[in-house]
């Protein structure tokens, strides 16, 4: 079965459109059981459906460059295509972040050492901004995570309040906008 599915992949890849209805059909099913699959592991708002999924990941396969070696190693990329897709699809999502989701996903992520794929996402724009401005991370940290208030920070910090402050709204604001890119 192997060699005659990789056969009609590389017709369909081709530009042979009766080649690609039927590797359509012959993978659907099985395509399908692994889009549901990834999508039970989504959270309960999606709105993704698995043939939709499906639909989106032979958009995503017209322009797969690489070699195919076998049937399995198609279902392997399909997985993972699929996988891709929604992860794009959490990131424009995520695009509409404010800075009161990123701190309660920041505090979440404290809180649930199996973080899901958005506190996971924020812990990894929260260490970049560690990176870039250590001061301001740390009043984000100690305030959203630790709870510290605005008057003991400034003491902690040994800085006006309203210092601890701009860096606390700055941080959020920053971490809300770079969701969006990475």
């Amino acid at each position: 079965m192997s060699e005659p599915f990789v056969a009609l992949w590389h017709r369909a890849q081709a530009g042979d459109h009766l080649a690609h209805n039927t590797l359509y059909q012959l993978a659907f099913q099985r395509l399908r059981t692994i889009a549901s699959a990834l999508l039970r592991r989504e959270s309960a708002g999606h709105t993704l459906q698995p043939t939709a999924l499906v639909s989106e990941l032979f958009l995503k396969l017209h322009r797969f460059e690489s070699r195919l070696v076998d049937e399995d190693h198609f279902f392997r990329i399909a997985a993972r295509a699929m996988r891709q897709v929604l992860i794009d699809r959490g990131r424009a999502k995520r695009a509409r972040s404010s800075p009161d989701e990123v701190r309660h996903l920041l505090f979440a992520s404290r809180q649930d050492a199996t973080a899901c794929e958005d506190t996971l996402a924020v812990r990894l724009i929260f260490e970049k901004l560690r990176t870039m401005d250590r001061r301001t991370a740390d009043t984000v940290w100690l305030r959203t995570v630790e709870g510290l208030t605005v008057p003991e920070l400034s003491r902690l910090q040994r800085r006006e309040e309203w210092k601890v402050r701009a860096d606390y709204d700055f941080g959020l604001r920053w971490m809300a906008n770079h969701l969006t890119c990475d």
